[in-house]
């Protein structure tokens, strides 16, 4: 009998673009393996302290502790928390408080004796409440000192360099003078996380359905007359209903916070014709951070300006995507877009923000970045399991802005935008009375139009028919 050949089923069924796996647990379909997320992550760092020569590294940064020992930390300051990280042993967690007796509980993947109380008030923004009492912040940070020290001679690295990943200068001279030798390496967890295992990237796949969610129910939600502010917490709610958690930090800019591109949600309220944009920033699912931007129309179709300044920033999103691939820099992408001085007649500084790319993970904003600023002269080279938002906006030319914004994940050959949401039109939220698919027609445009002849012709017999 003739050995029968293998057949992988991609090579019959190709995969689905939009697809994402089902968030909650399934003792009948494989899904996201989050034991092995923990392992692979801690891993990924260890083995990038071994390549740098660090045997231990204190993490202060909430999203560095999270990905060393997966504990999710508090979202309203840092300094709550903080972790030792050994190369050759499993962390020791210095949790928040009497929450630590929970974390005991839930975070089974650590031994419960490596899980123990922070100090607080001694390191990150919770020191400030101290600032103005430097005694009692140098006695808080003595126990602190004592704490690490203890846990240094346990894991017998006494002698060795402790390397921290944020500057804490008051901190670093107490350890000093208790004989801990110190060295700070920022760059060092983020360059850890910087390329996505298989897991994360199926994380991203998640809050990249959240996101497309967020913007679709948004679609049938909004109507004239709502503010900015009714919208961005619209989106969060949708965004934490659909299992985000709640850190997100959606916005909404109308009319004329469109451009400049205003990046602040106010009361404002959103008027028929307006332009109006989103974004799902730091909707965030198991920790990993979002960003997708799209441009909505209030009760009307946009005009043909817009539309146009439209298809121009999409033009200059995917031809940047057209050259995404390792190997490629980020300069090969951004040469297709507009230099600032030219564009907008500004230094190309002043408009970061405005068109760019930036990495995705626990923190946004990581690597790979790039924006005409320095990119051209200091490219970044991309590789495969980079994960990064990508940006454009450009003026209509009446006051107003149009934004774009998709996640994309850098593959073996190219790259796969992981956003879903329809970003090649401007996004006509309707009025009630369902004439949408008639084009807003400014009062300055019938101004022009009608040269002073109003009504206009036919004008009143409309509105009869209408009745």
């Amino acid at each position: 009998m003739k050995k029968e050949e293998f057949v992988t089923y991609s090579d019959i069924y190709p995969a689905y673009a939009g697809r994402s796996i089902a968030p909650h647990l399934s003792d009948w379909q494989a899904r996201i393996d989050m034991d092995k997320l923990r392992r692979d992550r801690h891993a990924k760092l260890v083995n990038t302290m071994r390549e740098e020569g660090i045997t231990a590294m204190l993490l202060l940064q909430p999203w560095n502790v999270r990905y060393a020992t997966a504990y999710k930390g508090l979202i309203y300051t840092t300094g709550l928390t903080y972790a030792l990280c050994p190369v050759e042993d499993e962390p020791i967690l210095w949790g928040h408080g009497t929450p630590a007796i929970q974390d005991r509980r839930a975070m089974t993947w650590l031994k419960p004796e490596n899980i123990r109380y922070a100090i607080p008030t001694s390191v990150g923004m919770m020191s400030s409440a101290l600032w103005t009492q430097p005694e009692a912040l140098e006695f808080q940070r003595e126990k602190v000192v004592q704490q690490l020290k203890e846990a240094l001679e346990e894991r017998k690295l006494t002698k060795e360099v402790l390397t921290l990943d944020t500057p804490e200068p008051g901190l670093q001279a107490l350890l000093e003078n208790a004989g801990i030798k110190t060295s700070l390496r920022a760059d060092l967890p983020i360059k850890a996380q910087e390329i996505k295992t298989p897991e994360e990237i199926e994380c991203f796949r998640v809050v990249s359905a959240i996101c497309d969610i967020v913007h679709y129910e948004l679609a049938k939600y909004a109507e004239p007359g709502m503010t900015e502010y009714e919208l961005a917490g619209y989106m969060d709610y949708i965004a934490m209903k659909l299992g985000s958690e709640p850190t997100p930090g959606s916005w909404c800019g109308s009319g004329p916070h469109t451009w400049p591109n205003y990046r602040n949600s106010t009361d404002r309220l959103i008027r028929p014709g307006d332009i109006f944009y989103c974004d799902t920033i730091q909707v965030s699912w198991n920790g990993y951070k979002s960003c997708e931007y799209r441009t909505y129309s209030a009760g009307f179709k946009a005009s043909q300006k817009a539309e146009d300044a439209y298809k121009r920033i999409n033009e200059w999103l995917y031809s940047a995507l057209s050259d995404c691939k390792p190997g490629n820099t980020t300069a090969d992408m951004l040469k297709h877009w507009p230099d600032e001085e030219t564009w907008q007649g500004l230094p190309a500084d002043y408009c970061w923000g405005d068109n760019v790319m930036h990495g995705l993970g626990l923190v946004n904003y990581g690597p790979p970045q790039g924006c005409r600023a320095w990119t051209m002269k200091y490219p970044y080279e991309l590789k495969e399991g980079h994960v990064f938002a990508i940006e454009t906006q450009d003026s209509i030319g009446d006051g107003q802005g149009v934004r774009v914004e998709d996640h994309v994940v850098v593959t073996k050959d190219g790259c796969e935008v992981l956003t879903r949401f329809p970003s090649d039109h401007i996004t006509v939220v309707p009025m009630k009375s369902g004439r949408e698919e008639i084009a807003f027609d400014a009062p300055e445009d019938r101004m022009k139009r009608f040269a002073g002849k109003y009504p206009p012709k036919g004008y009143r017999a409309t509105i009869d028919a209408d009745r």
